[in-house]
């Protein structure tokens, strides 16, 4: 009886707003659009400073979080969004992940319940992904290129050498994927191919330093990017280095395994 007498109560307090209900966990749903850009690579979405998720393109996946104010940001290799703020009622929280350029992406949401945190933007290239797939290595790998780089270096990627042709194409693909969307200016690899059959050097396969640093430089790039994928199964290994072309010095070496 006096349950029943206090949920009369309280349905009557709610009627005119003085008895609210509990709040409990809120489901927040994060899709990630599909597109092109930068489709190789997975994002991790980090809430309140722990990774929440990791999405492949066009994927989407869900967690809980407690009733509350959350800070909420996405990471795609080097790139990363403005950390956004949004709040937990004990409801249903949808998001979209949404790149609009191979170097911008953001999060948005459909009710317009998303607002800049106030905590400083997340800051780029850290969390750098830690798995073993090949996205995972070239990542890691191209990060510690860049890093190194001269600034205003025009690039060419003149090779990337492996026994799969299809990895080959692959890791040459997202490397330059990274790059321009890291702001980096590149030399067309169609015009490296070009200048390699003019020059009747070796259009596939093992090129020596002095062949590959005069391809770059007859393509303008004060630095080339060569790479190499070695081993087999669980031993293979992406190498990959950059090279002056004025002085064929190698600025840096990057090798990760996957």
């Amino acid at each position: 009886m006096l349950k029943q007498r206090c949920a009369f109560l309280c349905a009557a307090l709610l009627a005119v707003g003085v008895c609210a209900p509990a709040h409990g966990d809120s489901e927040v749903i994060v899709q990630r659009a599909r597109r092109s850009l930068n489709s190789g690579f997975k994002e991790r979405i980090y809430v309140d400073g722990k990774q929440k998720l990791v999405l492949a393109n066009g994927e989407s996946g869900s967690f809980t979080v407690s009733d509350g104010n959350h800070d909420i940001y996405a990471e795609l290799y080097s790139l990363t969004t403005n950390t956004l703020s949004f709040s937990a009622r004990a409801d249903t929280i949808r998001l979209t992940i949404t790149p609009y350029s191979a170097s911008n992406f953001v999060i948005e949401s459909g009710d317009g319940g998303l607002k800049a945190a106030a905590a400083k933007p997340a800051e780029k290239g850290r969390n750098v992904s830690a798995d073993d797939s090949v996205e995972g290595s070239l990542e890691r790998a191209a990060v510690q290129i860049m890093a190194k780089l001269p600034e205003k270096s025009k690039l060419a990627i003149v090779y990337i050498t492996s026994k799969d042709a299809e990895i080959t194409e692959f890791i040459a693909n997202e490397l330059e994927f990274i790059m321009v969307g890291e702001g980096l200016v590149l030399v067309d690899r169609s015009q490296l191919d070009r200048i390699r059959k003019e020059q009747h050097f070796q259009i596939s396969g093992d090129v020596d330093d002095k062949e590959a640093v005069s391809i770059g430089k007859m393509a303008g790039a004060n630095v080339i990017i060569t790479g190499a994928v070695t081993g087999s199964g669980s031993l293979r290994r992406l190498r990959l280095r950059a090279l002056n072309t004025q002085t064929a010095q190698v600025l840096v070496v990057a090798s990760e395994k996957f």
